[in-house]
């Protein structure tokens, strides 16, 4: 008969069982890592959601081998020390420390990351993001132990999970010193987790807040100054049901601005008209920005994008056919307008983007593009100066095109054949004065009456609306105007005006504009503003299409009248007469 006494546990075998399994506990234990993933924002604000980090957070939380290493975000904007930020993370123990780095913030991490390496030597440091994928050899590898190329969700886990595993981070995307520089992307986007949906993006989804969303990633245009050239041509799209989903998560968080990142929304007629519908089905309430091509505008889409609280930002770069056709975009400037054409029937809110520096272009052309661009009468202009990221055709291309740029980020043009380093300083004076007057006065509206009663383009208007500012700033001894916009949109015409001898046009001109400032504030701050103006409703409207000269023959001056601008629940407006 078979003794049983091996299967009873003596005091003496359930002590070794113990001790055993707590040194296998302990081992574990010790094993697993405590990971950050740092991100710095540009600054505090509607805007300082940082995607990518949470991406690759996200993404480590679920991994099947990491998902039990804990892993946080530590969240910083520029503003924000870098040492001590280092040392924070130094004294929190982390073992690996993951670097979300960017154009903007790259000195910032250096900073940071030679601290935290002094404070912590044995601590793992690793780093992903556009500036990594753009320029991964001027990373110093003494800091950083990987590199992660391109889109990191699968990078990022494949080479942690290695190092969990006691063997070098390698495979396609992952560089370590010495390695061979390759890129990744996951093909498949179904495969990554949501950051919405996981929960990750919590501690910033609050009522009122502002939120990074993706639909869609990669680019089919092949743009020389653009980084996302740099990535596959293909573009990928996340599922429909996901899609609904984090935007039913949105709604419950009452998040109330969404940037939507797809590089080109409206680059598959079919699935924007999809995407555009849910939004104007579900979410009247959010106010979305999106990246588009105004030529693959059409009636259909200019209709749904008019039914959504929206704002739209349409790359320009130049409206010189030559200097866009060796950046690779095609342009066809009467067509543009006609497409614009459709945005600002139906009052939809839109943007354009100017470059200052491209190849062939120079000063006298990007007066003529700013002129083109005002023409078009976007609520803004935003103007970068040309970043030549490495990697992108730009960049390799430089020496050959004899165009000068800084050597590190942001690799900012200096100069280049066409264009002297004193003409693209004249161009940031022109984008400043853009900025102040147009942009934030929101003068889209009137400034062309502005310009015809001066007689003059809008790049030589803002010539000397920098002028004019640069004379209040010395007038007041300090660097600031001390003034609201548009006691100085209004002080500049009386002076303009007044200089030029074309007084006679003021009266129109100002009850055009406090019209339209009137409206602006109110869309602005929710108060209802009360105006002063000369003529009839009715008659101000004209000045929209025609010229001021014309106006002022067929349209006397009438005895002032003060109106309140009352927004009504429909969203319109109703102008009640004050006595």
């Amino acid at each position: 008969m078979m003794s049983t006494r091996r299967f009873i546990n003596t005091p003496d075998k359930l002590y070794h069982r113990c001790y055993v399994l707590a040194r296998e506990r302990r081992s574990r234990y010790y094993r697993l890592m405590k990971i950050q993933i740092v991100s710095c924002c540009l600054e505090e604000g509607n805007l300082s959601f940082p995607l990518g980090a949470l991406t690759i957070q996200t993404a480590i939380q679920h991994h099947i081998q990491l998902k039990e290493s804990p892993c946080s975000l530590g969240s910083y904007s520029l503003d924000d020390d870098p040492i001590a930020s280092a040392l924070e993370s130094a004294r929190s123990g982390f073992t690996h420390v993951g670097c979300s780095i960017y154009l903007w913030n790259r000195s910032w991490f250096d900073q940071f990351a030679q601290t935290l390496k002094r404070a912590r030597p044995e601590a793992i440091l690793f780093a992903g993001g556009t500036e990594v994928t753009a320029n991964p050899l001027s990373f110093d590898f003494s800091l950083y132990s990987f590199l992660t190329l391109g889109e990191g969700e699968e990078t990022t886990t494949l080479a942690l999970s290695q190092l969990l595993a006691g063997k070098k981070p390698e495979g396609q995307g992952i560089l370590t010193q010495g390695g061979e520089v390759t890129y990744a992307y996951p093909l498949d986007l179904s495969t990554l987790d949501s950051v919405l949906l996981s929960g990750s993006a919590n501690s910033f989804a609050k009522p009122g807040s502002s939120l990074l969303w993706e639909m869609t990633r990669g680019c089919p245009f092949s743009c020389a100054f653009c980084f996302e050239s740099k990535g596959i041509r293909s573009v990928r799209q996340f599922k429909y049901e996901r899609v609904s989903e984090e935007l039913d998560y949105l709604l419950e968080n009452q998040v109330e601005e969404v940037f939507i990142l797809d590089p080109t929304f409206n680059m598959d007629k079919k699935r924007t008209v999809q995407m555009l519908s849910l939004l104007a089905e579900k979410a009247q309430a959010i106010h979305f920005i999106f990246e588009l091509r105004a030529e693959l505008l059409d009636k259909q889409l200019a209709d749904l994008f008019s039914r959504l609280k929206c704002s739209l930002q349409i790359g320009l770069q130049s409206s010189d056919v030559q200097v866009l056709k060796a950046i690779n975009r095609r342009f066809d400037p009467v067509l543009f307008k006609q497409k614009i054409d459709l945005l600002n029937q139906r009052g939809i809110v839109f943007g354009l983007d100017l470059i200052i520096g491209l190849p062939h272009d120079s000063y006298t052309l990007f007066c003529k593009s700013l002129d083109y661009a005002v023409g078009c009468k976007p609520s803004n202009i935003d103007i970068f100066a040309l970043s030549l990221l490495p990697g992108t055709q730009l960049a390799d291309d430089a020496q050959e095109l004899g165009t000068l740029h800084q050597a590190e980020a942001p690799y900012t043009v200096i100069s280049t054949p066409t264009y002297t380093s004193e003409e693209i300083a004249k161009a940031l004076r022109l984008k400043d004065a853009c900025d102040l007057f147009y942009t934030k006065g929101e003068a889209s509206m009137w400034l062309h009456t502005l310009c015809e009663a001066a007689q003059c383009t809008p790049s030589a208007l803002f010539t000397h609306v920098a002028s004019y500012t640069d004379f209040i700033k010395e007038k007041q001894g300090s660097g600031q105007l001390g003034m609201e916009i548009y006691d100085l949109q209004e002080q500049f015409a009386r002076s303009l005006l007044k200089k030029l001898k074309r007084e006679k046009y003021l009266p129109p001109l100002l009850s055009f504009m406090e019209l339209h400032q009137g409206v602006a504030f109110l869309r602005e701050t929710g108060e209802n503003p009360v105006i002063t103006i000369d003529y009839e409703l009715d008659e101000l409207a004209l000045l929209d299409t025609m010229h001021i000269e014309k106006f002022l023959e067929k349209h006397p001056r009438r005895s002032p009248q003060t109106l309140a601008i009352v927004e009504n629940e429909d969203g319109s407006l109703s102008f009640v007469e004050q006595k």
